[in-house]
């Protein structure tokens, strides 16, 4: 099987927000997946309050929601001076792409964890740390860089909200089995679960989960997945990687049993 119908055959529910999946949804149809996109989260951008202090040594933008949302607010004073650091590759590409210079980031993976690990992002004692983040986002990098004596502020530039409505699936989609639901938030998450009906969600949980990280797996797990499978990355390319990945570890296991089992005998004989 080539890399361009490494997926043919296969139907793939993509839930990631309004104008963020196209990347995703392009890379899973080159590889001959067909793909239906069901939003589960709305990104509202906020408007943060002024700046106490105009100085940073380091931004840190922690989604590319985060660069899309805080790049044009921040002051010439405090983009022009500090250092800039994405707690992922997603992260990172969509800094540059808004001209950004990014000093520090993970290669692969992502999360507070791996750019603490990164031996560029050297934020330490009295350092000046901005982090540009959702509301509610996890605060484990602000936690970690104010134990090693940084000063951080925190701008808030977005918030997530489940869309109105349903999850609206197609009827000839859910007459079929679908073979992988891609999620990439526990927010995300949470929104699906909320916009299924009962026969959708039932429909939805038989499939095969793919995910970006540990954490989001488990709260899958807790909402009936069976052993979601967590990409290397929150990038296009590594979730389509382990959505094939994920789906011919299944075909091979079905081959095994089936080879197992071996031919049964007909009744007609």
């Amino acid at each position: 099987m080539t890399a361009g119908d490494a997926l043919a055959g296969r139907r793939i529910l993509v839930t990631r927000p309004q104008g963020q999946a196209d990347g995703l949804i392009h890379c899973l149809e080159t590889a001959g997946a067909t793909v239906l996109h069901r939003p589960t989260l709305q990104i509202v951008g906020l408007a943060p309050p002024p700046l106490t202090n105009p100085r940073a040594d380091w931004i840190v933008f922690t989604s590319p929601n985060a660069v899309r949302h805080g790049v044009g607010r921040l002051p010439p004073a405090v983009s022009g001076h500090a250092r800039v650091a994405a707690v992922g590759p997603g992260t990172a590409a969509a800094a540059r792409r808004q001209g950004l210079t990014v000093t520090a980031a993970p290669r692969v993976g992502g999360g507070a964890d791996d750019l603490l690990r990164e031996s560029a992002f050297d934020a330490g004692a009295d350092a000046r740390v901005l982090i540009i983040r959702g509301e509610a986002g996890r605060r484990q990098l602000s936690e970690a860089l104010r134990e090693r004596g940084a000063v951080v502020d925190e701008w808030v530039v977005y918030r997530r909200v489940v869309p109105t409505g349903g999850l609206a699936i197609p009827r000839e989609w859910q007459a079929r089995p679908l073979d992988c639901t891609i999620v990439t938030s526990t927010s995300g998450l949470s929104g699906l679960l909320g916009m299924a009906g009962s026969g959708a969600l039932e429909w939805v949980r038989k499939s095969r989960l793919v995910t970006v990280s540990e954490r989001i797996a488990m709260a899958a797990v807790r909402a009936g997945w069976d052993a979601p499978a967590v990409a290397s990355g929150a990038d296009d390319e590594a979730i389509t990687r382990a959505v094939c990945a994920a789906l011919q570890r299944e075909s091979d296991e079905q081959d095994r049993q089936g080879r197992a089992e071996g031919p049964r005998d007909d009744p007609g004989r």
